[in-house]
């Protein structure tokens, strides 16, 4: 207790305190996906008949403003359509990456072969297949980015009928940057990884993105965001 009867709180420690800043980053990016999925569900569930350019006309803007944000983490971001949204047999996709908005793919929406790509990915399937929000990688996007990025996935309803998903695209070279310093506060083999054992980002210079690690000894876990944990120490790739 202070001089004034009010009880002292004990000093949060750098490695706590890094443990919470990194929870905040990846939540941070979950809470926007969520309010995003829940507009596009009250627009999806108000529209009645769908067609491509009212997509376009209602997703091309929210994107353009996640992407050219300042302090925007992320580099691509979009709306899937489960087959049937917009006519029988039909998907559609409305993607785009990158501060100048370019377009992923707008192709597919012709191809039913080239959109299978999308709609048999991870990212789309899952949350199709569960109803719940889904983060896909790290992995190399060889669709969009050529990099290693996470996909952050949520489903989208017309009724209660899983209408699509809303996806965000988020580089792990951003989550490094970011999260890095973070990490090492603590401690010198601090991860970041998935709910597989992949490594997100990590202190340790011999550990990559991408590389599936065990916790070390003694080490402490902590959950971040839905699907990730801070491992305070890892043993060496692999092992």
């Amino acid at each position: 207790m202070d001089g004034n009867g009010a009880e002292l709180k004990a000093p949060i420690s750098p490695a706590l305190r890094g443990v919470e800043e990194i929870n905040a980053l990846v939540t941070g990016v979950e809470r926007q996906l969520d309010q995003w999925a829940a507009a596009t569900t009250a627009w999806i569930t108000d529209s009645g008949k769908l067609t491509g350019t009212a997509v376009d006309k209602f997703i091309r803007p929210a994107v353009q403003s996640m992407l050219q944000a300042p302090d925007s983490k992320v580099v691509g971001a979009g709306f899937i359509a489960t087959p049937g949204l917009l006519g029988p047999d039909r998907s559609y996709i409305a993607w785009w990456q990158g501060d100048d908005m370019e377009r992923v793919d707008a192709l597919a929406n012709f191809s039913p072969q080239s959109l299978s790509r999308y709609v048999k990915s991870e990212w789309f399937r899952i949350p199709v297949e569960t109803g719940k929000p889904h983060v896909t990688g790290p992995f190399i996007d060889l669709l969009c980015t050529d990099e290693y990025v996470l996909t952050f996935s949520h489903p989208v309803f017309n009724g209660g009928t899983i209408a699509g998903i809303v996806g965000l695209d988020v580089t792990a070279q951003t989550l490094e940057r970011l999260g890095l310093p973070l990490l090492r506060r603590i401690g010198e083999r601090a991860a970041l990884v998935n709910d597989g054992g992949r490594t997100v980002i990590c202190a340790a210079s011999d550990i990559d993105a991408g590389d599936i690690v065990t916790a070390a000894e003694g080490a402490e876990s902590h959950a971040v965001g839905r699907q990730f944990r801070i491992l305070s120490a890892v043993g060496p790739a692999g092992a």
